[in-house]
């Protein structure tokens, strides 16, 4: 013992010298200056579950071993005892102490992304959701080797598993957050012939945490389906060591539409509730011989004017509530995620102005907590994007105006704000839709209410809600992100907007542009300098925390054969006209679930975009961005600054279409246009800034591998494959989830 013990101090003395004259930085990351694009590596790919291995006691008990202070100045996380995965004993892995040499080629390591020759591998937030290994092999290796190594740590970490994943056990990684070094990994597998075949890279967790919750739409179909619950918002929240939270691994039910209470919703016309529009519809003859009959004409399942879809969501500033955009006719709904008052109204939103949000073709939202005042007499502003007159049409839009009652609605898109604050006890919106037929013993004309309804909301125009003025835009403004200073509006100039506000998949041209709020007020619009390229599609803008970048996704120009292609139409008796089969090109899409979409920064005065590197899947799949649809990316809610290291970090959340454990395809419904239809999950991009040369680094992704687990009363995780899209990062007030009994491997 005494060799030994001299022999580990010997080398920590070396070590120390040696680190007191290296010098400092992160190492392995691929800098590229601010305002030049990134170059493309692989990234990270995964699935859902993981395992948890019994922390073993370190033996070694001397002053050097793995409680020491002066062997680990980050902190001793690595044993020398090997760590023994269900089916594994000492024994078994004797092979992997002849030699540390491994044949290479046939092991892809698949989660979390390692570092190349070229690129840097995967960064980890401090308090992030411990790292998942996850590979695939071609040799049938039966056993596996997980082994880490970091100047950090006199141990190395050697794990044996039977499996082909391996989650690093939540102890050490709690004592792992405070390596500074790379982390390098070798995984090696002993095959049937007693080869070993492995793979080696590294990864590296960040000086710093990152912030608030994540709260996603969480799909298994594109048909609304209330018995199926087709569609519900899930989250979780990150790990918070001060606070002494470990990390989620599972998520939670935030929201589901039919926990929301704010119903009353007209349909199309303003007359009726939504949802007749299904009603005579010659697809069901049961519906076709009782057309008013409410238990055989809504296919949806919901009652009629209730609230049926909660995605494309975002957080108020407070973090108590969602605001959404529901089903057809595109509505706006507000609904608290608070635990005790789950899909009630907010505090913060007004029965009156939660009326005049019941108005059809809105879009997607934004909000900025400058503008979000919980004071007697303050504002609390919302941007949308509002379905107005065709262009070249000056006649303005009236609330449901008859010209967009034909089931096609508008065909432009404005700018508008709403105050969630607005009231008016002297202009009263009528809430209740009469039936139609009446009730027995009514009499009421539901256009007669209809007509009242209509006017009170354009009484509330400028005053409740208005248009911003976007002087100089001549096509239509939608999906806006508002900076959060209140300044600017981000959003997207199209050629063609679909009734729901988003780009529309006909779309040829996206483009984003900027626009002063200027008290509610606008102004003239500017093209965003990197981000309006009339050669690509850009598209789906978010500021980030600081407001120094925006972040937006860009695509190729569609194929010239895409251009003016066909989407499933319904007329007002519900007969569908499906499109022929078509060859569109190899980029079919416009800037809606783009296939071939990626995610750039730029800044947010404009300059040269920046390709994030973790567009792209991991280079031994053969997958690459191409396919991927690469979409829908937001900010975290806080900037996080290493004074000690002086960089920047900054973290984002997208959607991705890559391959994943359990991926499936989406049911298609009747009006789906051609779009993939490949189910997407969740990814996390690492973006660093060094503070004295503003050199930007970008990482690869790295896979939320607890977004497909949920977790019951007792505590079982089980696994619930879903497509995830439209990530809402922020301090959103959701309870934490917990797992017990993790799901099966």
């Amino acid at each position: 013992m005494r060799s030994e013990v001299m022999r580990r101090r010997d080398w920590c003395a070396v070590w120390l010298l040696v680190i007191a004259c290296s010098p400092g930085g992160e190492g392995g990351g691929q800098a590229v200056v601010a305002r030049e694009p990134a170059q493309p590596p692989p990234m990270a790919s995964g699935g859902s579950g993981g395992s948890d291995l019994a922390p073993n006691p370190n033996s070694q008990g001397d002053l050097f071993g793995s409680g020491s202070d002066l062997a680990c100045p980050s902190g001793c996380a690595f044993r020398e005892e090997p760590l023994l995965d269900e089916g594994v004993s000492e024994a078994d892995i004797a092979p992997f102490a002849a030699s540390s040499e491994f044949q290479s080629g046939s092991v892809c390591v698949l989660e979390p992304q390692l570092s190349t020759a070229e690129l840097p591998g995967a960064l980890f937030p401090r308090n992030w959701l411990r790292p998942r290994f996850r590979w695939a092999s071609s040799g049938g290796e039966t056993l596996w080797e997980i082994r880490m190594q970091t100047p950090d740590q006199p141990d190395e970490l050697r794990a044996y598993t039977r499996y082909d994943e391996w989650a690093i056990p939540k102890d050490v990684w709690r004592k792992m957050r405070d390596i500074k070094t790379p982390i390098t990994v070798t995984i090696r597998g002993v095959g049937p012939g007693g080869g070993i075949s492995g793979a080696r890279g590294d990864f590296q967790i960040a000086p710093v945490d990152a912030g608030g919750s994540l709260v996603f739409w969480a799909t298994t179909s594109s048909v609304v389906d209330y018995a199926q619950a087709s569609s519900r918002l899930l989250g979780f929240s990150l790990g918070d060591e001060a606070k002494g939270t470990d990390t989620d691994e599972a998520v939670g039910p935030t929201l589901t539409a039919a926990e929301v209470t704010t119903g009353n919703v007209p349909g199309e016309d303003g007359a009726k509730p939504r949802g007749f529009y299904a009603c005579g519809d010659p697809a069901r003859p049961t519906c076709t011989a009782q057309p008013n009959n409410p238990a055989c004409c809504n296919p949806t399942g919901f009652e009629f004017g209730a609230v049926e879809c909660v995605g494309c969501h975002i957080s108020t500033p407070d973090g108590k509530a969602v605001l959404f955009t529901d089903n057809w006719p595109w509505n706006k709904v507000a609904a608290s995620i608070e635990p005790e008052t789950r899909g009630a109204l907010p505090a913060t939103v007004t029965p009156y102005a939660a009326n005049l949000l019941k108005q059809p073709w809105l879009g997607m939202q934004a909000m900025s907590p400058a503008f979000f005042s919980t004071e007697p007499g303050g504002q609390r502003i919302l941007i949308t994007s509002y379905g107005t007159e065709a262009a070249g049409d000056a006649t303005p839009r009236t609330p449901w105006d008859p010209r967009f009652a034909n089931g096609q609605g508008p065909t432009r898109h404005q700018l508008a704000w709403f105050d969630l604050a607005a009231d008016d006890p002297t202009n009263p919106i009528p809430e209740q839709i009469p039936p139609d037929p009446p009730l027995p013993g009514q009499q009421q004309n539901i256009y007669q209410v209809r007509d009242q309804r209509a006017a009170a909301v354009g009484n509330a125009r400028g005053t409740g809600f208005g248009l911003l003025t976007t002087a100089g835009e001549q096509r239509s403004a939608v999906t806006p992100a508002w900076s959060h200073s209140g300044a600017t509006i981000a959003y997207v100039s199209t050629d063609v907007s679909s009734t729901d506000g988003h780009p529309d998949w006909t779309a040829n041209e996206a483009d984003i542009f900027t626009v002063s709020y200027n008290n509610r007020a606008g102004g003239t619009v500017t093209p965003l300098r990197g981000a309006a390229d009339e050669n690509y599609l850009e598209y789906y803008p978010d500021y980030s925390a600081d407001d120094a970048f925006i972040t937006f996704v860009r695509a190729p120009n569609p194929s010239p054969q895409a251009r003016g292609r066909c989407v499933p139409r319904q007329d007002g008796n519900g007969i569908v006209t499906p499109c022929p089969p078509a060859d569109l090109g190899e980029n079919p899409d416009g800037p809606y679930y783009n296939r071939n979409g990626e995610i750039y920064i730029v800044p947010s005065a404009g300059g040269e975009p920046i390709r994030l590197i973790a567009n792209d899947p991991v280079s031994c799949t053969a997958e690459t961005s191409r396919g991927s649809i690469n979409s829908w990316p937001k900010w975290s809610p806080r900037v996080a600054r290493d004074e000690a290291g002086g960089k920047t970090y900054y973290f984002l959340m997208f959607s991705s279409g890559r391959s994943f454990p359990g991926a499936f395809e989406l049911p298609r419904a009747r009006l789906t246009p051609n779009i993939s239809n490949k189910s997407s999950q969740l990814y996390m991009a690492a973006i660093v800034v060094d503070d004295a040369t503003q050199a930007v680094t970008t990482y690869p992704a790295v896979y939320l591998w607890n977004q497909n687990i949920t977790v019951d009363a007792q505590g079982n995780g089980r696994s619930e494959p879903t497509s995830n899209l439209t990530p809402a990062w922020d301090d959103f007030s959701i309870p934490p989830v917990r797992v017990e009994r993790p799901p099966p491997r």
